[in-house]
């Protein structure tokens, strides 16, 4: 197993992107399995843990599930050839040329007024159509 970091250094931002995304999935997903599974009262290890209150046998599951989660994660994002893709996705974002605050305004009010005037569109057809069909319904 290849636990140390391939091209230390590069592609920072990448790769913390990539680790806290998938760190914000491996809680949602240990908290909400210890939620599913959890009895109350029920193979009580130790109480009166601070914080944590009593130390169960889901409690050790979930963490179980999350630690090995967490491995898992480091092996995938470690891999040479994802790190190579998270590093030319890093050099490749440097080269964007991005747009100034007034054209993400009106860029944003355009596709605002469009997508009104479409659904306004599809509404009246809609409308339109029903009245239709409902006049060849009761002919």
């Amino acid at each position: 197993m290849k636990l140390e970091v391939v091209k230390k250094g590069q592609g920072k931002r990448a790769r913390l992107i990539g680790y806290s995304m998938g760190l914000a999935l491996l809680v949602f997903g240990s908290i909400s399995l210890y939620a599913a599974i959890n009895v109350p009262n029920e193979n009580v290890w130790v109480d009166g843990v601070p914080v944590i209150g009593a130390i169960t046998l889901y409690n050790v599951i979930a963490l179980g599930v999350f630690l090995i989660g967490l491995l898992c994660l480091h092996l995938f994002l470690n891999r040479e050839s994802f790190v190579d893709l998270l590093i030319d996705t890093e050099q490749e974002m440097k080269k964007v040329s991005w747009p100034n605050r007034a054209e993400v305004q009106r860029s944003t009010i355009v596709v605002a007024v469009v997508t009104a005037i479409l659904s306004l569109s599809l509404f009246a057809f809609d409308w339109i159509l029903q009245g239709l069909f409902q006049l060849i319904i009761k002919a």
